[in-house]
């Protein structure tokens, strides 16, 4: 038997224009291959066997730099934002794809800086790796202010001018989520405490314009912010439209009840409350990669009805469901107007992906629904390289709004891991 990667004895490749055979036919005088005396050596066996592909290894693409995507106007800052613990430099390099080189850097674990806030066409502010995000104000690092104020006096007269204007508030303390900070918490609660007795005390006509943080969502007005971090106190406020989310410390903690199937439960419901719409009753959603069943047991838990496709099995307790229908096959070969096993005979509902498979080729799957029209609403997770994810997420994107998707938004949701969930819509 042949050894893998050896070519066969004899064998020549032919030529591409510009470019040298790799066969027996390569002269020795192969240009950037000249000796400092400028004779030309004789390659070495070493050599070919470094630039040697791997037999059936695809042709690398040549690197080139993502477009930058559509965007509105940043907003101006300084911003600190924080992120998934490991996430900083995902972050920094997505700021820096969005608003320039240098327009982001690192301060601290889970922590990122940037000189503005990039924006969506239709307004919002738009990352995928930030969790949440505010306009800082009295940056870290004054010792004199710090040596005079308690840290509650401090944040209250910062903010002092900002709670004035605002028609109505509401605190968000809290810690960046790492294993440093997190035993902060009971600091940033004292300050928190001290400042909304300063407030009271100082300003009562603002004090009763405070609201919950979860009623902000359909309300204007600000969040002010206290992170106390091994770096410091960091203080200042957002528009509630402008948050990136509500959720405090940006930490979107998800509860599903009942027997669920796995952890993606947990994921897909986060996904609809950020998405902010989610099936509803008898709404028909295709699960590609639906095994061993999370996210087809949540879409029946809301009363749709359910295509699972997957060539793995599902638990018995979910195909026993009248509302499923498991099509054990390859996502990559259903096709819902000629597969629907309910004959709808009229596109999906949602489109629901969670498959563990190369990002850029279940991308063109995405795109390939939305150019056929076959779903109005998509909802999907990535999984991601190692290296390079915020450029890897613009072409995700890219690829997707191909297809004829609108409105293509990602994020690395709170229970996301080393992956992103993008939703769109037709």
């Amino acid at each position: 038997m042949r050894a893998r990667g050896k070519p066969r004895r004899g064998r020549t490749e032919a030529a591409s224009p510009g470019r040298p055979s790799r066969g027996r036919g390569r002269s020795a005088a192969e240009p950037g291959r000249a000796t400092a005396g400028g004779h030309a050596r004789a390659e070495r066996p070493e050599d070919r066997r470094r630039r040697a592909p791997a037999v059936g290894a695809p042709a690398r693409e040549p690197r080139r730099p993502p477009a930058r995507p559509a965007a509105g106007p940043p907003l101006a800052g300084p911003w600190l934002w924080t992120t998934r613990q490991g996430a900083e430099g995902d972050l920094a390099e997505e700021l820096g794809l969005a608003l320039g080189p240098g327009a982001a850097e690192v301060v601290g674990p889970a922590l990122v800086r940037s000189r503005a806030a990039p924006t969506r066409p239709s307004g919002g502010v738009d990352l995928t790796f930030a969790r949440c995000g505010f306009r800082e104000i009295g940056l870290p690092g004054g010792a004199a202010v710090r040596a005079r104020l308690a840290p509650g006096e401090r944040a209250f007269e910062l903010l002092r001018p900002h709670l004035a204007a605002a028609p109505c508030w509401a605190l968000d303390a809290f810690v960046p989520d790492t294993d440093l900070d997190n035993p902060l918490v009971e600091g940033v609660g004292a300050i928190g405490r001290e400042l909304v007795a300063l407030v009271a005390a100082r300003a009562p006509e603002v004090a009763r314009r405070r609201v919950e943080l979860a009623a902000l969502r359909h309300r204007e007005g600000i969040v002010v912010l206290l992170c106390l971090a091994t770096s410091g106190l960091h203080v200042g406020w957002v528009a509630a439209a402008e948050a990136l989310g509500l959720a405090p410390g940006g930490r979107s903690r998800v509860r599903v009840p009942g027997d669920k199937p796995s952890r993606a439960a947990r994921k897909l419901e986060e996904a609809f409350a950020w998405f902010g719409v989610g099936p509803a009753p008898g709404e028909l959603c295709v699960d590609l990669g639906a095994a061993p069943g999370g996210w087809s047991w949540l879409l029946l838990e809301r009363g749709a009805r359910v295509v699972a496709v997957d060539p793995a099995r599902m638990r018995p307790d979910l195909t026993a469901r009248r509302a499923l229908r498991h099509v054990q096959d390859s996502a990559f070969r259903y096709e819902h107007e000629r597969d629907d096993p309910f004959a709808t005979g009229e596109p999906a509902d949602w489109l629901c992906c969670d498959m563990a498979w190369r990002p850029l080729e279940v991308a063109a799957l995405l795109a390939k629904w939305g150019r056929r029209g076959a779903a109005r609403l998509l909802v999907a997770n990535l999984k991601l390289p190692m290296k390079r994810k915020a450029e890897m997420v613009a072409r995700l994107r890219g690829i997707v709004a191909e297809g004829g998707w609108r409105e293509v938004r990602t994020r690395q949701l709170y229970h996301d891991r080393e992956e992103v969930t993008l939703v769109a819509h037709r």
